[in-house]
């Protein structure tokens, strides 16, 4: 199609500046960001364990899953973006829908509203839209309009902060947005870097994980997690090997990560399978956020440090225990 080609002319003229960027991340130095995390070089260390299918004509935009237990994708591309609902036994597609061919289908994320219902946010590319859906029917519910880095205000990707009740989106530059759940207006805004400090841009996809904002970069088989404080990337991995170029067609790139219980989804625009991974280096990384959250809840319940109104726990508490990300990440 008119749309696929000039994508493909595009990916074209910047794949000298992704292939710059790549260079850079697999030569940064070894120097630590802080006792806590490991060191400032991009890893290899992942492991897919288990592969799934999926559907080659998707030109998936969004992956997340869903507090009922289910799949949710996106796709792109006028006059075929969709939303599918997936079965995450089978893998299968168990119910779909389309949006008007005027639109260009994006990321989307699943989240719950200010009255507890479970909802999902689809948004699109040029046209500054947003569409929210009930879940169980993919009926949409409402439509909403939204702003980022002008003149385009395009939208890339989107995730959803349940902690702080916020969407974080994408648009294709160096900086993140961070939006209000109920309007889609603009909180606040920060700069990606890099471990070098060089500012990243073709953000795409996103996904929140163990409390850092977890971004594909555009034409490049990496995913990098940044503080969502700072914008400075605190954990960067080349997956170049998961699913190689020369497999799968240079143009099919990856875009998708959906947070499983204890697994990380991986997938990309027309793959015909997704991958269950697991980031076999992050465990001294999260275990120390997910003890120091712990930590911080108990000597606030105990009395110990005066209670600040504005704390917000990072994990969910199971019988005065902490229960974080750590299975996901060893």
């Amino acid at each position: 199609s008119d749309v696929e080609e000039g994508m493909i002319e595009v990916a074209q003229e910047t794949q000298q500046q992704t292939t710059t960027t790549i260079a850079t991340a697999a030569t940064t130095t070894t120097k630590t960001t802080s006792q806590l995390f490991p060191t400032n070089i991009i890893s290899t260390a992942f492991t897919a364990y288990e592969q799934v299918p999926h559907d080659t004509t998707s030109f998936t935009q969004g992956l997340s899953y869903g507090d009922d237990g289910y799949l949710y994708e996106t796709t792109g591309l006028r006059g075929k973006s969709k939303l599918f609902k997936i079965d995450t036994n089978t893998f299968e597609v168990i119910k779909a829908t389309d949006i008007d061919d005027m639109y260009f289908g994006e990321g989307s994320t699943y989240f719950t509203d200010a009255d507890g219902n479970g909802r999902l946010i689809f948004i699109t590319y040029e046209e500054q839209t947003a569409f929210i859906y009930d879940p169980i029917t993919l009926t949409k519910l409402q439509t909403l309009s939204y702003e980022t880095t002008p003149p385009w205000n395009e939208g890339w990707g989107i995730t959803f902060d349940s902690f702080e009740g916020e969407f974080i989106l994408s648009d294709g530059t160096s900086t993140l947005f961070f939006m209000d759940r109920d309007t889609l207006q603009v909180k606040r805004r920060i700069v990606v870097t890099r471990f070098d400090g060089a500012e990243q841009d073709d953000l795409n996809e996103l996904e929140l994980m163990g409390g850092l904002i977890c971004c594909n970069i555009w034409y490049a088989d990496e995913i990098i997690c940044v503080d969502k404080i700072t914008g400075r990337s605190v954990r960067e991995y080349d997956l170049s090997t998961l699913y190689p170029r020369e497999e799968r067609g240079y143009y099919n790139v990856l875009n998708g990560i959906a947070l499983g219980e204890d697994h990380v989804l991986i997938t990309g625009k027309r793959w015909d399978r997704m991958y269950k991974v697991r980031f076999d280096d992050w465990l001294s990384c999260s275990l120390a956020i997910d003890l120091l959250s712990w930590l911080i809840e108990r000597i606030l319940k105990h009395h110990l440090l005066p209670s600040y109104g504005h704390y917000k726990p990072r994990y969910k508490r199971v019988d005065d225990t902490f229960e974080g990300m750590g299975n996901v990440w060893n």
